[in-house]
């Protein structure tokens, strides 16, 4: 049997369900916002360190922790009384909760994909420039300060246009929905009048690159299938495509040997078996690396190329069941 940990509106989960049916492959999901209220959960040790352990659905079906040799953490959302915790207990109980799927994460028979424990420092951005820069690859100029003048200075040395980007998410949750924050190109008519405002909180800052076009390419297990994204189509997509997603041309794209063994290589350092990464392709031909999510998404690749990235999922949980 293969776990699954997401949450309900997840439709990556829904569509690997449906292939790993059809090769007979039984399948366990833990929807995280419904742990409280509609599974059981049990761990025990002996004093001998014999251990078993379960958790069962509200249909009665048992996953043995114990036998479970593979997990894919997806995309859970730990909103577990559907709505934000307000009072100590819940807040308390909150905490008691994600210190059980902490212990979930950390069962060593269980393979992870990708291991969360590692991935939660994976994905912090700034390593990973660090790392594409020891392998060789290009890199944005990148600066997070809290201190005004520092920014001046280094947007003065990028010609006074600058890219600001958030150094964790890219969303944030106001009334209830979920709502993107893009990437935003500053030039010197904005820059000077808020500039000052950057004590207030560390803030991102990078060179702005000129794009031909855009890459997102998903590394599974050793294979790399890279997806070009013509951002430059459209004066909405030029900066920042991800929130008109929907009008990008998007096309199967052969990279350079020296890139695809880049992507293979940093994410065998980085201990992970999945990542999405984001490239720009310059006029000039060269590739920039901006970032690598560990838990990104991929179904939207797959519904505009038909590239087979949920196969490519399958196979990889799969290999884990007899290994």
């Amino acid at each position: 049997m293969i776990l699954i940990f997401t949450n309900k509106q997840d439709t990556h989960t829904d569509e690997v369900i449906r292939k790993l049916h059809k090769k007979d492959i039984e399948v366990f999901r833990l929807n995280s916002e419904d742990l409280l209220r509609k599974y059981q959960v049990n761990l025990y040790i002996d004093e001998n360190g014999l251990w078993n352990g379960e958790i069962t659905d509200e249909l009665g079906r048992i996953l043995n922790l114990a036998k479970l040799k593979v997990a894919w953490l997806r995309k859970p959302d730990f909103d577990f009384f559907g709505k934000i915790a307000e009072s100590t207990e819940e807040q308390f109980i909150v905490s008691e909760t994600k210190a059980f799927v902490n212990t979930l994460y950390s069962i060593p028979s269980i393979k992870w994909i990708n291991d969360p424990l590692i991935a939660n420092q994976a994905k912090v951005k700034f390593q990973q420039l660090l790392l594409a820069n020891k392998y060789g690859v290009k890199i944005p100029k990148t600066l997070i300060t809290t201190q005004p003048e520092t920014a001046k200075e280094f947007f003065i040395e990028c010609g006074e246009e600058v890219l600001v980007k958030t150094i964790y998410t890219g969303n944030v949750t106001i009334n209830g929905m979920n709502q993107g924050i893009p990437s935003r190109k500053i030039g010197k008519d904005d820059f000077y009048k808020v500039y000052k405002n950057i004590s207030l909180s560390p803030t991102q800052l990078q060179e702005y690159i000129e794009k031909a076009f855009e890459l997102r390419i998903t590394i599974i297990g050793k294979k790399v299938f890279a997806i070009k994204i013509d951002s430059q189509a459209h004066e909405e997509t030029k900066i920042d495509w991800r929130l008109h997603t929907q009008i990008n041309p998007h096309s199967i794209f052969e990279l350079p040997a020296k890139i695809e063994k880049f992507c293979i290589d940093f994410l065998e350092e980085q201990k992970l078996l999945y990542g999405a990464m984001d490239f720009i392709v310059t006029p000039k031909n060269e590739y920039v690396f901006l970032e690598n999510n560990p838990f990104g998404q991929y179904l939207w690749l797959e519904i505009e190329t038909k590239i087979p990235l949920t196969e490519e999922i399958c196979n990889l949980l799969i290999s884990y069941l007899d290994a």
